[in-house]
């Protein structure tokens, strides 16, 4: 096994964790990288770690894997490592060293028990959708979501197209496209709804629409939507500023070609389980509990 390292370096407990997982990497003769700087310069480090491994998971929900990445942070962190390793199929580990912690499946308590799990190759690959997005300006793909907002504080009008077709036109601050991993972030403050991470869909909140009555729409994995503004607009994916659309321009939103891998270690947690924990989420245990 390899493992690659994406530490947050501004919390000092990822960075003495990523000091234990390389002296545990050590004692165990598993390699042992972290990677780091810009994006792209990042992107190139686990290209040649790709390259060097004997073995690596490409687009499989339960097969192992000899090179995982590990993101030691927040959830910000994992989505970085999202970006850094999807390109090449890589599974990502995340370790949660931040407040909430939604998308990782282990914490500093049980690194070491889940790393040992990893090592005897008892752990799933769960595949999570991507989003993909396309204009004249820029493209690019988030596990999350895609933010379309107004670059000056002002009221939007913006079109959305389904198919070609005409599907609304409202005023608001902006709109959300979501995964359904990005559904229990920005999309569900706005009141959208939660969907299963192993789902394939779409889904479009608006954010401050100037109407009553609206709602988010949920659309097919094979569909591509398009949105136009009255105004420029800043496109916000994961996070992340990644591009500006002049007045009028459109953009196409649609599933990207490859799922993020998420690696799940035995006896990780579920999905409705961290929701109760995380989002107090009306979970059975709790309701017997009352």
């Amino acid at each position: 096994m390899k493992l690659v390292l994406v530490v947050n370096r501004t919390k000092e407990q990822a960075v003495r964790a990523a000091l234990d997982i390389a002296s545990w990497c050590r004692a165990r003769g598993i390699e042992c990288v972290e990677v780091s700087g810009s994006l792209r310069e990042a992107r190139d480090a686990v290209a040649r770690a790709a390259t060097q491994a004997s073995e690596v998971v490409a687009c499989a929900r339960t097969q192992a894997s000899d090179l995982v990445a590990c993101a030691l942070g927040g959830d910000g962190t994992v989505l970085r490592a999202a970006a850094i390793a999807v390109e090449h199929g890589i599974p990502v580990l995340g370790v949660n060293v931040g407040s909430l912690g939604f998308l990782s499946q282990t914490s500093l308590d049980l690194l070491f028990p889940a790393l040992e799990s990893l090592a005897r190759g008892e752990y799933s690959v769960e595949g999570r959708m991507r989003l993909g997005f396309e204009s004249a300006d820029c493209s690019g793909s988030a596990l999350n979501d895609l933010v379309v907002a107004a670059v000056e504080p002002r009221l939007l009008k913006m079109s959305l197209s389904w198919g070609g077709e005409p599907a609304t036109a409202l005023s608001g601050d902006g709109m959300i496209f979501s995964t359904p991993t990005g559904t229990t972030a920005y999309s569900l403050s706005l009141g959208g709804p939660i969907v299963v991470p192993t789902a394939e869909c779409l889904v479009v909140t608006s954010h401050a629409a100037h109407v009553l009555g609206v709602r988010s729409l949920v659309f097919s994995r094979d569909d591509t939507i398009q949105l136009s503004a009255s105004a420029e607009v800043r496109l916000v994916a994961d996070g992340d500023e990644v591009g500006r659309l002049p007045a009028g321009r459109e953009i196409s939103v649609r599933r990207a070609a490859n799922p993020t891998l998420l690696v799940r270690p035995a006896g990780a947690r579920g999905f409705f389980a961290t929701l109760t924990d995380k989002l107090n989420w009306p979970g059975t245990e709790r309701r017997q509990a009352s």
